[in-house]
């Protein structure tokens, strides 16, 4: 399956100066446990954002337009164009859940191929944002399937829910 994992303010604001939005502890470990021994894709500056650089125990595919080779980054599975990569992760969908992860134009180009997408919805907003996820809620594309839990951290009251693509022809 091809899954988004995103987290999100009440605007649907994600990022700010090439970083994240909120700093929630319960999202970070949401995000560890469920793309752990998975496939992550991501962009190249939502890959050089990470701390620690590819994300450990999982197979990190980046989408570049400089990538001159699939492993010009080290540890990492590179293209530079999105039709080659759609196709390499479709392939890979049928075996393994495959996580869309950043940044904001590369969730955009996936947007009508997600089987799913977990948003932890943050209830707050931040006037710095720069970065913006579609608005689920408005995208006749997805549906609320489930509410995954809820929570405050530092501060913040946030849930995990997940979107699922509504049925063909409804």
């Amino acid at each position: 399956m091809i899954k988004g994992i995103v987290c999100v303010a009440k605007d649907w604001g994600i990022g700010k100066k090439n970083g994240l939005l909120f700093n929630l502890p319960a999202d970070m470990k949401f995000f560890r446990e469920t793309t752990k021994h998975n496939v992550v894709v991501m962009g190249y500056s939502t890959y050089l954002s990470l701390p620690k650089r590819p994300l450990p125990n999982r197979v990190n595919i980046v989408l570049w337009d400089q990538a001159t080779s699939l492993d010009c980054l080290e540890g990492c599975i590179t293209f530079n164009k999105f039709d080659t990569l759609l196709n390499f992760v479709q392939i890979l969908a049928k075996e393994y859940d495959v996580y869309v992860c950043g940044g904001a134009s590369v969730y955009r180009l996936f947007l009508e191929y997600y089987d799913e997408i977990l948003v932890t919805y943050v209830d707050a907003t931040d006037p710095e944002a720069t970065a913006f996820f579609p608005n689920l809620d408005k995208n006749e594309l997805y549906y609320i399937d489930s509410m995954l839990g809820c929570g405050t951290d530092n501060e913040l009251t946030y849930e995990f829910r997940s979107y699922k693509k509504c049925p063909q022809g409804e």
